[in-house]
């Protein structure tokens, strides 16, 4: 069974986050259920996937295309939304969700995400609070 996994925040650190999960969708090890970002539109998030400035042109099979509330990678839909609060993005359907916004830094503003379900949050950025551990990979 695939991990279900959602991405709040597009920004460099979601994009590469999704860079690497679609190396592990290809293999069914992993589902990419959610993105969300308050930034922009599916299309917008789209056209700056496929062509990032610095990793280069999407090419892993059929591109990328968008729809009002999906963003469509090589034929397989994901989830979009641009809400700002988290609460306001369905995200009942995640088994993880990474949380690449840089803005939730808290227990209490990620406790939404554990309300709707989810069973673990991985924050990309340092959580504020001492009593949550701080995980540095090659440091």
């Amino acid at each position: 069974m695939a991990l279900r996994i959602g991405i709040n925040g597009l920004g460099r650190i979601g994009r590469l986050t999704l860079r690497i999960l679609w190396q592990k969708v290809s293999t069914g090890d992993v589902e990419l259920v959610r993105i969300n970002d308050p930034g922009g539109d599916a299309a917008t998030f789209a056209h700056l996937f496929e062509f990032d400035s610095v990793h280069g042109h999407w090419s892993p099979g059929k591109g990328i295309t968008a729809a009002d509330d999906a963003i469509v990678f090589d034929g397989k839909s994901v989830a979009f939304s641009a809400n700002k609060a988290i609460a306001d993005s369905d995200w009942s359907g995640c088994d993880v969700v990474i949380e690449c916004s840089g803005k939730m830094k808290t227990t209490e503003k990620l406790q939404a995400y554990l309300d709707q379900g989810v069973g673990r949050v991985v924050v990309s950025a340092p959580m504020k609070e001492a009593s949550v551990l701080n995980v540095v990979v090659g440091v």
